[in-house]
């Protein structure tokens, strides 16, 4: 998925085209109308290489979760990775030890592994996710570790984008309309996918990901559309993600979007609304307390 990505997409396509796979491989581009030169870019890669790169040109922006959705929908491979336009793979084996990790294991529906943050205005490495998440993952060179939709769910955002592959049955074709009012495309998918099986880490550092004050990250980082789509987000979740005996853990994640709109609203002034959503989030975050009793119990019998 690329939007005025005009300085990173073609390191993002030599990437991929950079694989040593022993199958065919397709590289679906979704450019998202954009108004720098990123479409000239894939226009060329795509002349160069017509069996394997098949752009979709938006002719208006569709936004970041449409062009995700349409994207997703023209994949006809048995497995689907992911990558964003301004991110780029760095290991030419990935696709192909994903997809034998998968085939070693039918009952997995993903696999995904560690990343390098980098700072894109002078190329420093700030992290990789192995050490930003180390009470999570696992160290470079120890075995691969398994995560559940309930892991997912309970640890939140610290899977790689870039590093997602899943079984293409694993997720809904075409993605459900309400993913087109979602926040985080990323998450979605991963919550959807692991409901079928779990997810297998390998730690191995396979993919950069980008840091620059353009990504969506950061031009939404305080935005009411960013809370109102994550409210509408955990709301999805709740409804069509987990499982209803699961709900409790999309209930939690509804608290604290609540809670976050709720800080937001007090610092522009508007009290009266904050206090709807904090007496919404104080609603749902009763859930945490039988919960948390729920994970001391299992502790104590798996010690």
């Amino acid at each position: 998925m690329t939007y005025n990505h005009e300085r990173f997409v073609a390191q993002a396509i030599e990437g991929v085209l950079a694989q040593r796979c022993n199958f065919p491989i397709e590289m679906i581009i979704g450019d998202d109308c954009s108004t720098d030169g990123t479409r000239h870019i894939i226009a060329e890669y795509a002349a160069s290489y017509p069996h394997i790169i098949k752009p979709i040109y938006h002719e208006k922006n569709v936004g970041a979760a449409v062009n995700q959705r349409e994207c997703m929908a023209a994949c006809t491979g048995e497995f689907v990775a992911v990558l964003e336009g301004d991110d780029y793979w760095i290991d030419p084996d990935k696709l192909r030890l994903q997809v034998e990790a998968l085939e070693a294991r039918p009952d997995y529906a993903l696999c995904i592994h560690d990343a390098e943050t980098f700072n894109d205005a002078d190329n420093s490495k700030e992290w990789t996710f192995g050490e930003e998440f180390s009470h999570i993952l696992p160290s470079e060179g120890d075995a691969p570790r398994t995560f559940t939709q309930l892991d997912i769910a309970r640890y939140g955002w610290f899977i790689p984008t870039a590093s997602m592959l899943m079984r293409a049955t694993s997720i809904p074709r075409p993605l459900p309309t309400w993913f087109d009012g979602i926040y985080s495309g990323d998450f979605a998918l991963q919550l959807m996918s692991t409901r079928q099986g779990p997810s297998l880490y390998l730690p191995r550092v396979m993919a950069r990901y980008r840091i620059h004050t353009q990504s969506k990250g950061s031009t939404m980082a305080q935005s009411e559309d960013k809370f109102k789509r994550r409210i509408f987000e955990a709301k999805m979740f709740q409804q069509h993600v987990f499982r209803p005996k699961d709900r409790k853990h999309a209930d939690i994640y509804l608290a604290l979007q609540y809670q976050g709109y709720a800080r937001f609203l007090g610092s522009h002034g508007r009290y009266w609304e904050q206090l709807k959503y904090q007496a919404s989030s104080w609603l749902y975050n009763w859930q945490r307390v039988p919960l948390y009793f729920e994970r001391r119990l299992k502790l104590a019998f798996t010690a």
